[in-house]
């Protein structure tokens, strides 16, 4: 196989042209954007001094996910979507700038940076469902699974580069650097997103339909997909307990490790390397692995070594290495789970499918944030990856279970829907 064919299989969503200059301005953005992540959860954290309050945090920033995704699935197929990424950016932009405006006068109120927070979630909670059902407009079918890989090595990139890049601006030229720089990186995306010719035409011809119904339709068709619904499950519990690193480890970082602000982006880079190897694994050899627990084998590997992390709590070495396999993993979970939803869903409920998607990988952050900053609280500062992987542990092996006995009893082949 010659090196051109390889490099066509390997980026051929690139090759379409409006995906393309979607890609180059996300990328950019996306590293702005770890970078903003890194900074807020460690200052957030300076200025409360509480696990709890750092948790609650994702209550204001992915609140507005879980209470409006369903809403949001219906009408972004009555607007284009085009528009709608273009509006999103620009508050994005907006809500950047104000946070490095706040940090610049010194501002240490809680409460300012969680309102803050709340603004983006629901620019968030209309963006990512846009986003996801877009892709398939931009590249087509055929390229879609590329199109997800690419998006994730992006962004796992851009997980090892935005927090080094944090650790240093936050060191030598103060936080409120790391959220202006996140501002001016939303000016690419702009740009690379107002050259994208497909405008994402609504889907929905009859624009009087209740948004109430269509959402139970897309529930209902969620739920009766034999496809779809086992990994809806397993994702709604592994994104609940087993991804709650914005909140475990700036408090590990600074009172487990006895470390400051290089400890914790060092440690949040170390899960980009290991979810950029994992994206790269799904992005070849990873694609095409047809086991039919691929899925489930990830997530009990998750909870798992997630468990054991509280014998090297106290060593950053150990802990380096755990969180590269934690990154890896997660990836390769979030891609297959992604992909397969999207191959098994019809064009027709694609905005409201994904919508709940997100309302799963980001909606639960609430939850799963707040409850992981209680037991932190609670049970000491080491045991917050303990906690999160004991739950999911019990929880996806009890899914996985009923699923089987499920699968007899209607004397189904469980050939595909746990992939």
């Amino acid at each position: 196989m010659s090196l051109i064919v390889i490099l066509r299989k390997t980026f051929s969503a690139l090759y379409h042209k409006d995906y393309r200059n979607f890609w180059v301005g996300q990328s950019i953005s996306t590293i702005g954007g770890m970078i903003q992540v890194t900074a807020l959860s460690w200052y957030v954290y300076q200025i409360s001094g509480s696990p709890f309050l750092l948790g609650l945090m994702g209550v204001f920033e992915f609140g507005p996910v879980l209470l409006l995704t369903l809403f949001v699935g219906v009408l972004i197929e009555r607007f284009p979507k085009k528009k709608i990424l273009l509006i999103t950016q620009i508050v994005f932009m907006i809500q950047s700038f104000a946070l490095a405006i706040l940090v610049w006068l010194g501002v240490t109120n809680y409460w300012v940076f969680a309102f803050l927070a709340l603004v983006a979630g629901v620019a968030m909670s209309v963006e990512q469902p846009t986003r996801q059902s877009y892709f398939v407009e931009l590249v087509g079918k055929e390229d879609l699974p590329n199109a997800i890989s690419l998006n994730s090595t992006t962004f796992n990139l851009a997980r090892i580069v935005g927090p080094l890049i944090a650790g240093v601006i936050m060191k030598y030229f103060g936080i409120g650097t790391c959220f202006f720089i996140n501002g001016l990186s939303f000016i690419p995306v702009l740009y690379g997103v107002s050259l994208i010719s497909v405008i994402g035409k609504p889907q929905k011809k009859d624009v009087e339909a209740k948004i109430l119904t269509e959402i139970k339709e897309g529930v209902l068709y969620v739920a009766e997909n034999e496809k779809i619904l086992p990994t809806f499950l397993i994702v709604a519990v592994i994104c609940t307990f087993s991804m709650n690193y914005n909140v475990i480890l700036p408090v590990l970082a600074k009172d487990v490790l006895l470390g400051n602000e290089h400890t914790y982006s060092t440690l949040m880079s170390l899960f980009g390397i290991g979810a950029l190897f994992g994206a790269l694994f799904m992005g070849g050899i990873g694609k095409d692995i047809r086991s039919k627990y691929f899925l489930v084998i990830t997530a009990l590997s998750i909870a798992a070594l997630q468990m054991i992390t509280l014998i090297f709590t106290y060593s950053f070495a150990a802990m380096a290495s755990l969180l590269v396999v934690l990154g890896f993993l997660q990836l390769c979970f979030l891609n297959r789970a992604n992909t397969r939803i999207q191959l098994n869903i019809s064009d027709i409920y694609r905005s409201r499918t994904m919508s709940i998607y997100v309302l799963l990988v980001t909606g639960s952050t609430p939850l799963g944030n707040t409850l992981t900053g209680w037991a932190m609280d609670w049970a000491g500062k080491p045991y917050g990856f303990f906690m999160n992987g004991i739950v999911s542990f019990i929880i996806v092996l009890i899914l996985f279970i009923i699923y089987k006995q499920y699968l007899l009893k209607a004397r189904v082949v469980p050939d595909r829907n746990l992939r």
